[in-house]
C-alpha cells in the first residue's frame, strides 16, 4: 500500500512540471542562416519548456520582456505583430513549439536586428516565462546592395561614339559580381568597361545588374545616355554681301544645319577672323579694320547644357574694303600759334576725290596738303574722299593752337667774377626750369669759371618755350702777400701777391707783378684777371732785436703805484705776473720782470719797487673791499693839505661810473645803485695844496682793484 502512494506521488510532481510549472532549462545554440537581404532563418536548441517566444528590434537589442500572465501572438514578418516596448518597436516573430526554427521576413536591407529567445510553458493567460540573464541573444546584419555607376563621355557622336562606364555599386554581400546591361549592345562583367553604341543616334538604357540570388535585394540600377547623330553645317552664301566698304559696314549671316531626326539642340560657334567670337545662330558682325577675314562656323549638338562632340564646320572669306579716309594723319594735333603749321596727309592711291575743311571757313583741295591758323582755340578738321572701289568716307582730325609762352628771364649779366654771392633770376612765368648751369629756386652761384648758355624753359602738356642767354664767369685772382712781417737785419724786401693776373697796381702806384721795398708800412695789391680785381695788402716792419727798460729800481709813497711798460714794435710779452699785456700797473713790492720777443730777438729787463710806511702829500690806496664788513668799504683820496676839486671813477670800457667835486667824497663800489663786479677800475683825481701865500694845482691817476 506504501508503495503505491509512492508512485502516485511521483506521478503527480511529474505532471505539474510539463504542464503547468515555469521552465528552467534557457534555449541554446540561438543563432541564424540563410542570410538574405529582407529574411533570415533563425534556429535554436529548445530548453525544457512546452514553447518559446522571441522578441525581434531593429537597431538596438529589444528593451521588452515578456511578462507571466500573458499571452503574446506572434507574425513572422517582422513589424506586424503587436509592437511592445518604451517607444513600440520591439515585436514577436515567434510563438510555438515543436520546432527548432523560424524563417523572419519583411526585414529591410543593411540593418541590424536584435532577438531574444525566452522558453515558457504554453499555459496561455497563465504562461510562466523563463527569464535569463543577460537574455538569450542573436544579432543579425541583413545583406545590402547599393547599385550605382558613372559615365564619361569620351565622344557623344554616333559616327565615334565612346563612353567610360564605371561601377561603383558596393555591398555586404560576400562574393557578389556585376554586370553591365547595354540591351541590344550586349553585355560586360569589367568594373570599368569602354563601350561603344551601334546604330543610329538616340537615347540608350544601360544597366547595373548585380549576380545573386539573394531575396529583398537592388536588382538593377538605369542611366540613360544619349548618342548624337552628326549635324551638317549650310550656309546660303548668296543671301548677303560678302563684300562690303569698312564705313557703315554691317555683315548678317545665318547658319542652318542639315541633321538627322533627334531632339537635341544646336551649338554655334562663329569665329570672325578678327580675335572676336559669336554663339548665336545669327551671326551679326561690323568689322573695325579693312582686309579679308576668314569666317570659321563650328555647328554642335547639345543637350541638358552638355556640348557633345557632334560638330561640323564651314569656312568662308569676307572682304571689308578700305575706307578712302582710314589713314589720314596730321603732323601734329597740339601747335603753338608762333610758327603752327599743320600738315594733312592722305596717302590712299585709290582717291578719285578728296577735299579737307580746316574748320576756320578755308579749304583746300589737295590730297595732301597744310594749314596755319592765325588765331588759337580748337578747330574740327573733317576730309571728305572718293576711292575707285565705290567706297566714300568721311572723317575728322580735332587740332588745337596754343598760346605762345614766354620763357624770358632777367637778372642775368654778361660775365661774373668769380664768386660765392648767389645771383637772383627773375622769370617772366614762373613754374620753368633751367639748364645750362647749375640753378636753385631761382638762383645760382657763380663759382666756376668757363663760358655757360644758360636756358630757361617753360613746359606745357603740348607746347614749350625757350630763352637762352650767354654768359662768362671769369677766374677770380686771389693774391696772397703773406702774413704781416718783420724785416730783420735787411735792408730791402720782395712782395710777391703769389697769383697770375692780366695787370697789377700796387699801393706804391707801381704796375709790375713784384715790387721791393725799403722802410716798414702798409703795403696793398690790386691783381686784375680780365674784368676780375683781387686785392691783399701786408705790413712790412724793418725791424731789430727788441730793447726793454724798466728803469731803476723805485720807491713808492704808501699807497702809491707804477705803470710798467716794455712795449717794442711787432713783439709779444710775458711778464713775471702772468700778463702778456706791453703795459702792466706795479702797485705792490716786489720785482717785476718781463720778456720781449719779436722775429728779430728777445729781451728781457726787471724792476724792484719798494714802498714807504708812510703816505706822500697825496695817498691813494691800491685796493679796497666794498660791503658789509664796514671795513676799507669806501676808496677816497687822502693826503696831507690836499683839498679835493674832482674825483673821477671808470670802468675798463672808459665809461665814467662816480664823480665828485667835494672833498671827503669817496665812491662806494656800486653804479646805478648796483654793485660792480670785482675787478680793475681807473680813477683821476684835480685836487689843491697850500704853498705859501698861494694854492698849488695838482692831478694824479692810477688804478683801484675792487675786492667782493
Amino acid at each position: 500500500m506504501k508503495n503505491i502512494v509512492f508512485l502516485l506521488g511521483l506521478i503527480f510532481i511529474s505532471a505539474s512540471t510539463l504542464y503547468g510549472a515555469r521552465p528552467t532549462v534557457a534555449a541554446s545554440n540561438f543563432t541564424y542562416n540563410n542570410l538574405q537581404c529582407n529574411s533570415v532563418n533563425l534556429t535554436w536548441t529548445s530548453g525544457n519548456g512546452s514553447a518559446r517566444i522571441i522578441v525581434g528590434r531593429k537597431g538596438s537589442a529589444p528593451d521588452f520582456v515578456p511578462q507571466d500572465n500573458v499571452e503574446y501572438t506572434a507574425n513572422p514578418t517582422f513589424g506586424l505583430s503587436t509592437p511592445y516596448g518604451a517607444v513600440n518597436d520591439n515585436f514577436i516573430v515567434y510563438n510555438a513549439g515543436g520546432t527548432n526554427f523560424v524563417n523572419v521576413i519583411g526585414l529591410q536591407p543593411g540593418q541590424v536586428y536584435y532577438f531574444h529567445i525566452y522558453e515558457h510553458d504554453n499555459s496561455g493567460n497563465a504562461t510562466k516565462y523563463l527569464q535569463t540573464s543577460p537574455p538569450i541573444e542573436t544579432v543579425v546584419t541583413t545583406y545590402t546592395i547599393n547599385l550605382g555607376f558613372s559615365i564619361e563621355i569620351l565622344d557623344s557622336c554616333q559616327l565615334g561614339n565612346k563612353f567610360v562606364f564605371t561601377n561603383t555599386s558596393t555591398s555586404t554581400i560576400p562574393g557578389i559580381t556585376y554586370l553591365f546591361n547595354y540591351g541590344s549592345d550586349g553585355t560586360n562583367s569589367n568594373a570599368i568597361d569602354t563601350h561603344s553604341f551601334s546604330g543610329n543616334g538616340g537615347y540608350r538604357d544601360v544597366f547595373i545588374i548585380p549576380q545573386t540570388n539573394k531575396t529583398g535585394c537592388a536588382t538593377s540600377s538605369k542611366q540613360t545616355v544619349k548618342v548624337f547623330p552628326k549635324r551638317v553645317a549650310f550656309i546660303d552664301i548668296n543671301t548677303f554681301n560678302d563684300t562690303q566698304c569698312l564705313d557703315d559696314n554691317y555683315f548678317e549671316i545665318a547658319a542652318t544645319g542639315l541633321l538627322m531626326p533627334f531632339p537635341i539642340g544646336v551649338t554655334y560657334h562663329w569665329d570672325f577672323g578678327d580675335g572676336t567670337e559669336s554663339f548665336f545662330a545669327k551671326a551679326k558682325k561690323r568689322y573695325k579694320q579693312s582686309g579679308t577675314f576668314t569666317v570659321n562656323l563650328e555647328l554642335g549638338s547639345s543637350s541638358y547644357n552638355k556640348v557633345t562632340n557632334c560638330k561640323d564646320t564651314l569656312q568662308f572669306k569676307l572682304l571689308v574694303l578700305p575706307s578712302p579716309v582710314g589713314n589720314i594723319s596730321v603732323n601734329d594735333t597740339f601747335q603753338c600759334l608762333k610758327n603752327n603749321k599743320f600738315q594733312f596727309d592722305n596717302p590712299d592711291n585709290t582717291l578719285s576725290y578728296f577735299k579737307w575743311y580746316f574748320g576756320d571757313e578755308d579749304s583746300s583741295d589737295l590730297q595732301n596738303t597744310n594749314h596755319s591758323y592765325k588765331d588759337t582755340g580748337y578747330y574740327k578738321v573733317m576730309h571728305v574722299a572718293y576711292a575707285s572701289t565705290g567706297c566714300k568716307g568721311r572723317d575728322t582730325i580735332d587740332v588745337k593752337v596754343l598760346p605762345n609762352i614766354n620763357s624770358e628771364y632777367f637778372g642775368l649779366d654778361s660775365f661774373y667774377c668769380q664768386s660765392n654771392a648767389a645771383v637772383l633770376l627773375q622769370p617772366v612765368v614762373t613754374g620753368g626750369y633751367y639748364f645750362g648751369y647749375p640753378v636753385n629756386n631761382e638762383s645760382f652761384v657763380p663759382n666756376t669759371p668757363g663760358q655757360y648758355q644758360l636756358s630757361h624753359v617753360i613746359k606745357d602738356a603740348y607746347c614749350a618755350d625757350t630763352t637762352t642767354y650767354p654768359f662768362n664767369v671769369y677766374k677770380t685772382p686771389t693774391p696772397n702777400l703773406g702774413n704781416d712781417t718783420a724785416i730783420c737785419s735787411i735792408f730791402s724786401y720782395v712782395l710777391n701777391p703769389n697769383t697770375t693776373g692780366t695787370s697789377y697796381l700796387w699801393s706804391t702806384n707801381e704796375k709790375t707783378p713784384t715790387i721791393t721795398v725799403y722802410g716798414s708800412g702798409t703795403y696793398r695789391v690790386t691783381v686784375t684777371e680780365g674784368k676780375c680785381p683781387a686785392d691783399d695788402e701786408i705790413q712790412v716792419v724793418f725791424a731789430t732785436a727788441p730793447k726793454v727798460n724798466l728803469g731803476g729800481d723805485t720807491m713808492l709813497c704808501k699807497g702809491g703805484g707804477l705803470w710798467l711798460n716794455a712795449a717794442y714794435p711787432k713783439s709779444t710779452y710775458l711778464w713775471s705776473t702772468g700778463s702778456k699785456d706791453s703795459m702792466i700797473y706795479a702797485y705792490q713790492p716786489g720785482k717785476y720782470q718781463v720778456t720781449v720777443t719779436n722775429p728779430c730777438g728777445e729781451a728781457k729787463d726787471s724792476v724792484n719797487l719798494f714802498f714807504q710806511n708812510e703816505f706822500c702829500d697825496l695817498f691813494m690806496a691800491n685796493a679796497f673791499s666794498p660791503g658789509n664788513d664796514l671795513v676799507n668799504n669806501i676808496f677816497l683820496p687822502r693826503g696831507r693839505n690836499i683839498t679835493v676839486t674832482l674825483f673821477q671813477i671808470y670802468n675798463r670800457w672808459g665809461e665814467l661810473i662816480f664823480e665828485t667835486d667835494m672833498d671827503g667824497v669817496g665812491w662806494d663800489g656800486t653804479f646805478k645803485g648796483e654793485y660792480v663786479q670785482e675787478g680793475l677800475y681807473m680813477w683821476k683825481l684835480n685836487y689843491t695844496t697850500p704853498s705859501g701865500p698861494y694854492l698849488k694845482k695838482s692831478n694824479a691817476a692810477g688804478q683801484i682793484l675792487l675786492i667782493r
